[in-house]
C-alpha cells in the first residue's frame, strides 16, 4: 500500500536504534565517587574535589596522605607507587600531613617504599605519630616542616581478639614491631633498643630534634621565599 501524498516514507522492517555512546574511561587508581545528595549542588563539588586533586598530584608524581591511613588507602598508595615507578625514573614526592597508621599498614607502605626503583622524597607536616614515622625514616630524602612534631610511640593494641588467639596475635605483633624498630634504627644509625625505649616512653621530637635524631635530613625554615630550594 502506497503512502499518502505528503506523508514521510517508512521502512519495513524498521532499523534498530544506534547503540549508546560508551562512557569515558575512568582512572583505575581513583575510587568511585560517592553519589551526591540531590538537595545540595555543592555536595558533588566537595566529593569530586579530592579525586580531581589526587589525579592532578599524581600527574606531577606527588602522593599526599593525611590523617589515619587505613588498609584501603594503603593499598591505593601501593598501586600509585607502582604506577609512578613504572612510568619514569624521576623522584616521587610523598607528602605526609598529620599522618598516623597501624603497624601492619605502616609495614606495608615501608615495603612499598623499599621496592621503589625511583627515589622517594618525603615531606612531613603537622604531627607524625607511631609506626607512620617509618615512612619518613626510610625515604631517600627526608624533609620536615619547621613546626612538625614526630611522636615516637608504640601502636595501639588490637581489640576483639578471641582469647585462644590472643597469644599468637600478640607474638606476631611483637615480631612486626621489632622489625619496624630495626628498620627505623637502621635509617637513623641508632640501636634498635634505643628506638624501642623511646617508643615505649612516647618521646616527642621537634623538627630540629628529629634532624639531630637522624629521622630527618633537613627542615624547612620559616618564611622561606617561594620557589627557593629547601635548606
Amino acid at each position: 500500500m502506497s503512502n499518502p501524498i505528503g506523508a514521510p516514507a517508512t521502512r519495513w522492517p524498521p532499523l534498530p536504534p544506534d547503540p549508546p555512546e560508551p562512557p569515558l574511561p575512568r582512572s583505575p587508581w581513583l575510587p568511585e565517587a560517592r553519589p551526591a545528595s540531590p538537595a545540595s549542588a555543592s555536595a558533588s563539588l566537595m566529593i569530586e574535589a579530592p579525586d580531581w586533586l589526587a589525579q592532578r598530584l599524581l600527574e606531577q608524581r606527588v602522593i599526599a596522605l593525611s590523617g589515619e591511613v587505613d588498609e584501603e588507602t594503603a593499598n591505593r598508595v601501593v598501586a600509585e607507587f607502582g604506577l609512578l615507578d613504572a612510568s619514569g625514573d624521576g623522584p616521587v614526592s610523598l607528602r605526609l600531613s598529620g599522618v598516623s597508621a597501624d603497624l601492619g599498614v605502616a609495614l606495608t607502605l615501608v615495603d612499598a617504599l623499599d621496592l621503589m626503583g625511583a627515589p622517594v622524597h618525603v615531606t612531613c607536616l603537622g604531627i607524625l605519630t607511631g609506626p607512620a614515622i617509618a615512612l619518613l625514616a626510610v625515604a631517600d630524602r627526608r624533609v620536615a616542616g619547621r613546626h612538625a612534631t614526630l611522636h615516637l610511640s608504640e601502636p595501639r593494641t588490637a581489640h576483639g581478639i578471641p582469647g585462644r588467639e590472643l597469644e599468637t596475635v600478640a607474638a606476631e605483633r611483637a615480631r612486626q614491631l621489632r622489625r619496624l624498630q630495626e628498620r627505623i634504627a637502621a635509617a637513623c644509625a641508632r640501636p634498635a633498643d634505643e628506638i624501642a625505649a623511646d617508643m615505649r616512653a612516647g618521646r616527642l621530637l621537634t623538627a630540629q630534634e628529629a634532624q639531630e635524631y637522624g629521622l630527618v635530613d633537613t627542615t624547612e625554615p620559616a618564611g622561606r621565599p617561594p620557589g627557593s630550594p629547601p635548606s
